[in-house]
């Protein structure tokens, strides 16, 4: 019977004792960037024109911009949500400077009341 060979003598053909000159080789892969996948569909010009509209009437707006913040309505994206929230904000902020402004110039006398 013959003897099996010894594994040195069986190694693949390409093997090399030398180190690989290959600079590459221990490089990292570039990534690749995943496609960006929006969140809430675009929303149309009719309804960013509806939203900017309802907005600009004082005191009337704070029912649409108060539909639209809800979380729980389904009708609503995310950027519409968000937007009602930025103007409810914005409207309080001016309606309180207004009315201090409005007692400051009332205790100043410059308003006939």
């Amino acid at each position: 019977m013959a003897k099996k060979p010894v594994a040195a003598a069986t190694r693949p053909q390409r093997y090399s004792p030398y180190p690989s000159t290959d600079y590459r080789v221990g490089e990292r892969k570039p990534r690749k960037p995943r496609p960006l996948v929006p969140t809430s569909p675009n929303l149309s010009p009719k309804t960013w024109f509806k939203m900017l509209v309802f907005g600009l009437f004082p005191l009337f707006n704070f029912i649409p911009l108060t539909a639209w913040a809800r979380r729980k309505n389904p009708r609503t994206t995310e950027n519409q949500k968000s937007f009602a929230k930025a103007a409810i904000i914005l409207s309080v902020c001016f309606w309180v400077v207004v009315i201090i402004a409005g007692v400051a110039l009332y205790f100043m006398g410059m308003l006939p009341f």
